[in-house]
């Protein structure tokens, strides 16, 4: 259970916003509807999946050519980058950033184990 003063937005509308809100760049990829494959980069453009030949649209019971086809599933991707940046960019926070990076430990007293490497 949330804090008071912390809460969940209600629907998918709210949650958007507060997404946009938040400066945070989401990027739309299509998926195959079994995740066999993104649509990406050179498969962009592709209307079949790669591997299991599932088609990338939805069929539609009118030829309208004019109507936008349908997607049967989309990844929405919420890049770390930028709000990393923005981190790394602001002197308040570059210090708590590098932390790790640049603190002393002493010989033999118990500390943080930053000092050891990933």
């Amino acid at each position: 259970m949330l804090p008071r003063e912390h809460t969940l937005p209600l629907d998918y509308y709210n949650m958007k916003n507060l997404i946009k809100d938040l400066g945070l760049p989401m990027e739309k990829i299509d998926v195959c509807k079994n995740g066999c494959m993104l649509y990406w980069k050179d498969d962009i453009d592709l209307d079949y999946c790669k591997f299991c030949r599932e088609a990338k649209y939805k069929p539609t019971r009118e030829r309208n050519p004019k109507r936008k086809k349908t997607l049967y599933a989309i990844l929405r991707y919420l890049s770390l980058t930028p709000c990393l940046q923005r981190l790394y960019a602001l002197e308040t926070t570059v210090e708590q950033m590098t932390w790790h990076a640049n603190h002393q430990t002493e010989e033999g007293s118990m500390c943080h184990p930053s000092y050891v490497e990933a």
